[in-house]
């Protein structure tokens, strides 16, 4: 196995050296930390008024070696959340718009595969009123405003294993405004006949200082009979040209129980042995935390990651978790990527595998956002 990720990291190295003379300075500034923030909270509205459709998407594929210490162990076809979206919007007054967005991911039931002939699943649907003066307001299936501030993923393949909380969900009413350095958000959800109209309650801000930003975020559990909260803290600061590091905390109650919590290290849904095991599994009816640090340097068309966190959970114990990633930028759009990361499990926090030993995996992938 070593000898393999040598080989293509290897491979990938000796790719880049020809692209780093096409590169230019503007390209050495770090990359955007809260794109998906920008996206909804400083929007653009139209100078005229033609009805704008753009239609944008990502293929994300390659494969994987996911380490758990059974017969079962290889390399497997990995889809990471390929998607295509569509959005509209058309401008009905003076710094006014109105905007919907809907977007499909591509990979199969099993949430690792792209295969043919399966069907789409979606992912985001939601209607909104964009204001320069008066903030935007969005309703439907949307990212939530917890991950939009303090829960981003920062590696290429966009699914960062330690992390509290939900990436999406349905039923939201969001506001988002921003003024100067501030931006803020505001969102609950009505979902379901349950007898709670209000399901949840949700708030983040952020405060950018061009060389730092502070974000914060929380949600209330207004659902059932556990009503817990979970609030998260994020840092930036960006020291030189093309380094951006963050620290981060997220803690949530042991009553909380709106989202399962981080899907950890994923063991493969169609192994032949094993099913889907968790590298991280959750530890339901205990206050949990992650608590973790990440850095990246960008020089020419090459970005070095790497983040180390811990996942605490009261009574259960911890789990480490250490990742590194090289991603050669091909372009502004497309980027090939090798990664690695290791999970380190205290005896009550192992995989359900049955070796119980703690996961690791390798990647190595292609992007292209379009």
């Amino acid at each position: 196995m070593k000898k393999l990720a040598a080989a293509i990291l290897a491979a990938s190295t000796a790719l880049a050296t020809p692209a780093l003379a096409q590169t230019t300075t503007t390209e050495l500034k770090p990359t955007g930390t809260t794109e998906t923030l920008d996206d909804v909270a400083e929007p653009e509205i139209p100078l005229d008024d033609k009805f704008q459709v753009n239609f944008k998407g990502s293929l994300r594929l390659g494969f994987d070696y996911i380490d758990a210490g059974t017969d079962d162990d290889s390399l497997n076809g990995r889809d990471y959340l390929s998607r295509i979206s569509v959005n509209a919007k058309k401008r009905v007054a003076d710094g006014v718009a109105l905007v919907g967005t809907i977007e499909y991911g591509l990979r199969s039931d099993n949430l690792v595969d792209f295969q043919q002939n399966a069907d789409p699943t979606l992912r985001l649907a939601y209607v909104g009123v964009q204001s320069d003066d008066y903030g935007s307001l969005y309703y439907g299936s949307q990212t939530i405003v917890f991950h939009r501030f303090v829960r981003s993923s920062y590696f290429s393949d966009g699914l960062d294993s330690t992390r509290l909380g939900s990436i999406r969900d349905d039923d939201m009413l969001q506001y988002y405004y921003s003024t100067g350095g501030l931006t803020v958000g505001l969102a609950t959800q009505t979902e379901n006949q349950d007898g709670d109209s209000f399901d949840q309650f949700q708030i983040g801000a952020e405060y950018d200082f061009d060389i730092a930003k502070i974000q914060v975020a929380g949600i209330k559990d207004n659902r059932g009979g556990n009503n817990g909260t979970l609030w998260g803290v994020r840092g930036w600061v960006f020291p030189a040209d093309g380094l951006k590091l963050s620290a981060y905390h997220h803690q949530q109650t042991d009553d909380f129980d709106l989202y399962g919590g981080s899907t950890g290290t994923v063991r493969l849904r169609d192994a032949a042995t094993e099913g889907r095991v968790d590298g991280i599994p959750n530890c339901s009816g205990e206050s949990r935390s992650v608590t973790g640090v990440f850095g990246s340097y960008r020089f020419g068309g090459n970005e070095l990651l790497g983040r180390y966190a811990v996942d605490s959970c009261d009574i259960s114990g911890d789990v480490n978790s250490y990742k590194v990633e090289y991603a050669h930028h091909l372009s502004k759009d497309a980027r090939l990527w090798v990664a690695f990361e290791t999970l380190d499990n205290d005896v009550l926090r192992a995989p359900s595998s049955s070796s119980g030993e703690s996961l690791s995996q390798f990647q190595v992938g292609a992007r292209y956002d379009f």
